[in-house]
């Protein structure tokens, strides 16, 4: 037996869909950057951030408005298909200009970032790395990408409102308004206590949440869920503390 909680559950899924999209300040700042510099045809470009500021969903974002006017690759996991990736590199024309966005590039060994780096100086792509900050940090530390990286685009943590934001508009994009309506400034602050500004520490806390809250919901269908207590969103965040202990 499915309950409204079920739904809501899924709607904050672990996963980078496009149609859960939420365009928040932090994120669109960055997404709005990118788009600048690839129309300049900038060579070696970075989004840089913490786990869970939204640098997948970014480029998926951005490969999803470009596919039908430029050309334009998403690579999800570069590391497990780099030679595939260098394989099309090599045989890319002069004047042919192509686009690849890298995800999880911190995988990448500096041999890689090097050999990268030797094709994007011919000029004809744009190489766009999603990285975490530590990583770029190491990576600039090298004498031959001190002047070869064009931008370098930081994703910020997202503020207690743009959470609020992020976690209503998902729901209401799911015509789950009810649900939207239990969720109180008081829960908004403890959500955003645990999650740190973080969209995906925030979509695991919430579909923790639901989880637990069907679970009640069905064990007594004639109980009456008007509000969300914050001991639900207690009881998610120390069940997720136990799971990544």
């Amino acid at each position: 037996m499915e309950t409204k909680f079920t739904k809501a559950k899924e709607v904050f899924r672990d996963v980078v869909d496009l149609n859960y999209y939420v365009p928040i300040a932090s994120v669109e700042k960055t997404k709005a950057d990118l788009l600048q510099a690839l129309k300049q045809h900038e060579k070696m470009i970075f989004i840089t951030g913490e786990a869970g500021r939204g640098k997948s969903m970014i480029l998926k974002s951005i490969f999803n408005e470009l596919k039908d006017k430029e050309k334009v690759f998403y690579i999800s996991n570069p590391y497990l298909e780099i030679n595939s990736i260098l394989e099309m590199l090599k045989h890319i024309k002069s004047d042919d200009y192509q686009i690849f966005l890298l995800d999880e590039a911190q995988l990448l060994s500096e041999d890689t970032f090097e050999n990268l780096r030797i094709y994007a100086d011919k000029g004809n792509i744009t190489l766009v790395f999603a990285t975490h900050d530590i990583d770029i940090k190491k990576l600039m530390g090298k004498k031959h990408f001190e002047t070869r990286v064009n931008y370098i685009l930081k994703v910020n943590k997202a503020t207690r409102d743009e959470i609020e934001s992020f976690i209503k508009t998902k729901l209401l994009k799911s015509n789950l308004i009810d649900i939207a309506e239990m969720l109180k400034p008081k829960n908004y602050k403890l959500i955003y206590k645990y999650t740190k500004g973080s969209l995906r520490a925030t979509n695991q806390l919430m579909f923790k949440v639901f989880d637990i809250i069907d679970y009640f919901a069905k064990k007594d269908p004639s109980r009456n869920f008007d509000c969300i207590s914050n001991k639900y969103i207690e009881m998610a965040h120390m069940d997720l503390k136990e799971i990544y202990a």
